[in-house]
């Protein structure tokens, strides 16, 4: 069960640390990511990871690759139905799609969604995205221009 809270709490960091499938703005890119989560659209969702979010899943998701039994139990207790082989081919994209479709992390991130965008500055390639959460506290999204569409690049350290 502590695999799961670890899990839970590496998707939360990963969650507000990349999104992108659009190239409109920054703030679109953020609300699209957001309302894929919300709908337990996990492909969406996976979509808006930039390359830099994906290297820090592979990181979190090499304990899963290591013991694929372990991995298909512990996703089970989560809700995702998969076989050993399919874990042992998943990429880490895979896994997140997988496990944002549970009822069980959309439970998880409930109010955690529940943001409002106040603002953005861009810079080039780069941008920043202001927001305030569900308590009122304000915090911000690096975000990266990557192959024409905006991504967020790294969540703050809180």
């Amino acid at each position: 069960m502590k695999l799961v809270t670890v899990l839970a709490s590496a998707l939360l960091l990963v969650l507000f640390s990349a999104c992108g499938e659009s190239g409109g703005s920054p703030e679109d890119a953020l609300k699209g990511f957001i309302s894929a989560v919300k709908a337990g659209d996990g492909s969406k969702a996976a979509g808006y990871l930039s390359s830099n979010a994906l290297e820090e899943l592979d990181e979190q998701f090499a304990v899963l690759r290591e013991d694929p039994d372990m991995a298909v139990m512990v996703l089970g207790t989560m809700g995702v139905e998969a076989t050993v082989d399919e874990v042992e081919d998943w990429t880490s994209r895979d896994f997140f799609a997988a496990i944002i479709e549970t009822e069980m992390m959309r439970e998880e991130l409930g109010e955690k969604l529940e943001l409002e965008i106040t603002g953005s500055e861009i810079d080039g390639e780069e941008a920043v995205v202001f927001f305030a959460d569900s308590d009122g506290d304000e915090e911000e999204f690096e975000m990266i221009l990557e192959n024409g569409q905006w991504k967020i690049y790294v969540m703050p350290s809180d």
